[in-house]
């Protein structure tokens, strides 16, 4: 008996988790609004990365020159937070876009931040690299004392800090699952809600790109893309573009936001987490037979046949995994298709490039916009099919141009979410639209700007957290 069967009967269907909120910071666009925007328009964000990302004295390896950064990770109102300047000059500024994009996350959904204080709201977020602890250490070698622990070091201040300065009771949770982790935060955000362990939950994720490290080492092994351009199925593509991202999505068990007349932007029907295990030969290698078996169990989950999805964001990469993704997605859409019926797939890193732990969120927010408007925004630098993977036998296309949605005739529209990390994660999340009536005034509309600061000592009151000129990028 298959794994996959045996497992069949013992996957309980999901409660749907309603998107209630969204806040993102990639780059190109701040907020989901401009990023829909930069979408619809088929721009690529990606540009020369900017020099004083980078110690004094170094400069990223050749496949590094260009990439997506997101602009003012210097800028953070510490005041607001109530952060001293001392404090602030030495937090991750991961951690302090973090709590400004949270925020926003937290007015779109119509809700005052201050009044989330002492409630079970849960935090998971997702985060994987901490290029500003390197910095730290070079540049105050022999000052390092607890701020620059817990600011640079502990990645489990991430979350920690943002249920600190909201003043949640709920579970807070950095999650590192290499470029797995912000897609695995939402799928724990779903079990905790569904547990009834929280009744709200902030979920996302957040990498910058503050040093040359993992550049350098991503550059030696050759999977980064020679001319800065992420080629998600194309004959061309010869790796993946580095990029910051910052996104949190609001959540919330679909009953209690209806019951509590919240804007439901999207429902994640179902999710499911899990390893490669001992498929392949290499630790890092991605393996098809570990993606079907998460897939399939997503499906379950949300009780949804895979032959209905209309839309997939993929992992894509525009690396050799992409034949490996979509032979796995080939494996599992296919099945119980009808002739006629072609899933569209794509890649928010084709826009933006590969914002690594904070990427399945990034594909999370652009799916739920894709459900709002349905329309299905094109897949940049795809020029020539990829002969590595076999377009004629799939069931999946991959759009040139902005398609409205795939429209089966007495069918929802559903979408999916998929990621993998280097260390052998999968994550998949199945992905429907809110209910008409809650839906209407989502589209376009602006943060609520009804707002009050979270209870923080020394705070100011009656307004939003703006830049300020704390030295979030820098060490010294």
């Amino acid at each position: 008996m298959s794994p996959q069967s045996s497992e069949a009967d013992h996957i309980p269907k999901a409660d749907p988790v309603a998107v209630i909120g969204i806040g993102c910071r990639l780059p190109g666009a701040h907020g989901p609004g401009r990023l829909w925007e930069l979408l619809r328009a088929g721009q690529d964000a990606t540009g020369v990365a900017p020099a004083d990302r980078f110690p004094a004295g170094t400069t990223p390896p050749a496949g590094g020159a260009r990439g997506g950064f997101v602009h003012g990770v210097d800028e953070f109102d510490a005041e607001f937070f109530g952060v001293t300047a001392d404090e602030a000059a030495t937090m991750d500024p991961q951690q302090r876009l973090l709590l400004h994009t949270a925020w926003e996350a937290l007015e779109d959904a119509g809700r005052d931040p201050g009044d989330l204080a002492g409630s079970a709201t849960a935090v998971f977020v997702g985060q994987s690299h901490a290029d500003h602890w390197d910095r730290l250490r070079e540049t105050r070698a022999g000052r390092l004392d607890l701020d620059c622990l817990v600011g640079g070091h502990q990645r489990s201040m991430l979350a920690g800090r943002l249920s600190f300065h909201l003043g949640l009771h709920g579970p807070s949770v950095t999650v590192d699952c290499a470029q797995a982790s912000s897609l695995a935060a939402v799928h724990l955000a779903c079990l905790s809600l569904r547990a009834g362990e929280s009744a709200l939950a902030l979920a996302g994720g957040a990498n910058l790109v503050l040093g040359t490290t993992a550049t350098e080492v991503f550059d030696g092994a050759g999977v980064l893309s020679s001319d800065g351009r992420c080629r998600f199925g194309d004959g061309a593509a010869d790796g993946f573009v580095r990029s910051d991202g910052v996104a949190v999505v609001v959540l919330k068990r679909l009953d209690r936001a209806l019951a509590d007349g919240d804007p439901v932007r999207a429902v994640i029907l179902g999710s499911a987490l899990g390893h490669d295990g001992a498929t392949k030969r290499h630790v890092t290698d991605p393996s098809a037979t570990g993606q079907s078996l998460v897939m399939r169990r997503a499906y379950r989950s949300a009780r949804v046949a895979p032959g209905d999805i209309g839309y997939v964001e993929a992992h894509g990469t525009g690396t050799r995994i992409d034949a490996v993704e979509l032979g796995a997605l080939n494996e599992v859409l296919a099945e119980n298709r009808p002739q006629g019926r072609p899933c569209l797939v794509g890649s928010l890193k084709s826009n933006i490039g590969h914002c690594e732990a904070a990427a399945g969120v990034a594909g999370l927010v652009k799916t739920v916009l894709c459900l709002e408007h349905r329309e299905v925004p094109p897949t940049l630098h795809a020029d020539t099919p990829s002969p590595l993977i076999d377009w004629d036998r799939l069931p999946l296309v991959l759009p040139d141009s902005t398609r409205p949605w795939p429209a089966f005739a007495g069918r929802p529209a559903l979408a999916a979410v998929n990621g993998q990390g280097m260390s052998g994660v999968n994550a998949h999340l199945v992905i429907g639209p809110g209910p008409a009536e809650h839906t209407g005034a989502v589209r376009g509309r602006s943060t609520t700007g009804r707002v009050r600061p979270a209870p923080r000592h020394g705070r100011p009151t009656g307004r939003r957290p703006s830049s300020a000129t704390a030295p979030a990028a820098r060490a010294d």
